[in-house]
């Protein structure tokens, strides 16, 4: 069974690139989730923490598509930026049964789907660009379901408009890739300096 100790860490790298192997994607601030569906949907923090209990939203929105299946994600509230970064710890604290169904109403949470790490099988030993196209022939977008797509070659342009839409930096991922346990230099995380988050 793949667990969250199981999760692609990427590398810090100080400055944006561009590079025709590498794929190019929004870095979301927000929770890193391991999401299994077999029978039953577990959302798995990187800790190894079950979040089903605050995020039933999320939960149904995985729950609706078809199959069993473990993806990689980020977890957030809203677009996934600073500013909303407190929303997403307030929920996340929010266990009541009581008040749940609130939090949910007035905190939507969104799920961003990037990897596709088993579908019927384990699709660990496939290249990303692979992995990508079974991910996104998978689900339909929806209010709590998105899929991350990303843009291939050009990792200067993708910077700049993280900074243009305040986004907390983004990934660079090689194309040709599988996915490795733990921090590899397959995957960059680039960070924007200028990013600022709200703490709850």
């Amino acid at each position: 069974m793949i667990e969250a100790a199981d999760l692609m860490i990427a590398t810090l790298r100080r400055h944006p690139f561009n590079d025709p192997g590498f794929l190019f994607e929004w870095k979301y601030d927000g929770y890193r989730v391991l999401v299994r569906k077999d029978r039953e949907v577990e959302l798995i923090s990187r800790n190894g923490n079950l979040l089903n209990t605050s995020f039933p939203d999320i939960v149904q929105a995985v729950e609706s598509v078809p199959g069993d299946f473990v993806f990689d994600a980020e977890l957030c509230v809203g677009s996934g930026r600073g500013a909303e970064f407190g929303l997403l710890q307030q929920r996340a604290k929010t266990v009541s049964p009581r008040n749940v169904p609130a939090a949910a109403r007035k905190c939507p949470a969104r799920l961003y789907v990037f990897d596709m790490l088993a579908s019927k099988k384990d699709l660990r030993g496939l290249p990303l660009i692979e992995r990508k196209a079974i991910l996104r022939d998978s689900f339909e977008d929806a209010d709590r379901l998105s899929f991350v797509s990303g843009i291939i070659g050009d990792g200067i342009a993708v910077f700049g408009l993280v900074k243009q839409h305040k986004f907390e930096g983004m990934l660079a991922k090689r194309l040709a890739s599988t996915y490795q346990r733990g921090r590899s230099r397959d995957w960059y995380k680039i960070k924007w300096a200028g990013y600022k988050r709200k703490e709850a």
